[in-house]
């Protein structure tokens, strides 16, 4: 439940709220049916009811298929650069027409290393620091895993779960089999949150989202390490400028203004070479160029907007799956230790770029819903 990674007692007034219902045959851990551990207590309610079993299938909803829409121009651009490292080892080799083609098709091809369940566990292990469950943490993950991967009518054996050593109150899905829980999250869950948890995550592999985030970012390497690059040589220059202008500063009020000039020509420049380059594309016939910029300036601000369209999709399957009530518990119970205080008071800027929906949001949507379908 956050980044490809974010997921208590009812607040005042809300007493009436309709109990967990588990998946079909209600829970059977003797301790959802006891006080639990910790700050997360919690007693099912004798008149909570079963839910339907529900087979889901794995598909790619619409904020998939943006996203991946979304990372084209990240993928063409990596395309390019690859083609030109591709045509540097051809010029050193002396073979110019085979050795770049051949360099592309094996990084287009490389994309598909990401789903060998190999290369998915090194992932977890390496990228994601993530671990094997111990026996006890198997047996309680595999426990619920279980429940949930029945009553979606999914192989639970399919996928393969991880543990984070950290004391975040955390989980998250990624590569295209992947669950990983925090330690914690495992340690002071009771079985019912856990399972609305794993749920949640659930959703997230059944709608598509950690497989084609993954991908698109795999795709876009490349150009990321240039940008990169060309990020390091702009602050470089920026850094010479700063200690000219510094020294030009302490001079007369003329060398001051000539500076303050030669600053302002070298922006115009800028903006005038890229306007220039944008009329020469369309004129030459490539319409794309235009939209291709627009969507790689815009694409940090509707990325974010995406992720938080799929975490309420992931809620959205949990709830459908009888762990909407569990799951409004869990984010209650998030709030009431704090969880998503510094959402409540952060400026415009970090919530148009967050990931994730605020707890308050995914709560009032769950309730919507179950409402709803009641």
């Amino acid at each position: 439940m956050s980044d490809q990674r974010q997921a208590g007692t009812s607040p005042p007034g809300a007493s009436s709220r309709a109990r967990p219902t588990g998946p079909p045959g209600g829970f059977d851990d003797p301790e959802a049916m006891t006080a639990a551990p910790g700050a997360f207590r919690r007693r099912f309610s004798s008149e909570a009811t079963t839910p339907r079993p529900m087979r889901h299938r794995r598909t790619v909803d619409l904020s998939t298929w943006a996203s991946l829409v979304l990372a084209l121009p990240w993928f063409l651009f990596s395309l390019t650069v690859v083609g030109l490292v591709g045509l540097g080892v051809g010029s050193l080799v002396g073979n110019l027409s085979v050795v770049p083609i051949l360099v592309m098709v094996l990084w287009l091809l490389s994309g598909a290393l990401i789903f060998y369940r190999p290369v998915e566990v090194m992932l977890a292990r390496y990228f994601f620091r993530a671990r094997r469950p111990t026996p006890s943490e198997r047996e309680r993950l595999d426990h619920a895993w279980r429940e949930v991967t029945d009553a979606a009518g999914r192989d639970g054996a399919r996928y393969q779960l991880f543990i984070e050593d950290s004391d975040a109150l955390n989980a998250y899905a990624t590569s295209g089999h992947i669950v990983t829980v925090t330690r914690k999250t495992l340690d002071a869950m009771p079985h019912h949150h856990l399972a609305a948890v794993l749920c949640h995550e659930l959703g997230h592999h059944l709608g598509g989202h950690p497989w084609s985030n993954l991908l698109a970012y795999w795709y876009s390497v490349p150009a990321r390490l240039l940008t990169r690059s060309l990020r390091m040589v702009l602050r470089l220059v920026v850094s010479v400028f700063s200690v000219i202008f510094a020294v030009v500063a302490k001079m007369p009020g003329l060398a001051a203004f000539i500076a303050r000039v030669i600053t302002w020509s070298l922006l115009a420049f800028v903006a005038f070479f890229l306007v220039m380059l944008m009329i020469t594309a369309v004129e030459s016939g490539q319409a794309w160029a235009p939209p291709t910029v627009l969507v790689v300036v815009l694409s940090p601000l509707l990325l974010p907007w995406l992720a938080r369209r799929s975490e309420f999709r992931a809620d959205r399957v949990a709830a459908e799956l009888g762990y909407g009530h569990a799951l409004i518990e869990v984010f209650e119970d998030w709030l009431r230790q704090g969880v998503d205080d510094d959402r409540r008071t952060a400026v415009l800027r970090v919530r148009l770029f967050s990931t994730h929906p605020a707890l308050a949001a995914r709560i009032k949507k769950l309730d919507s819903y179950l409402r709803k379908n009641a």
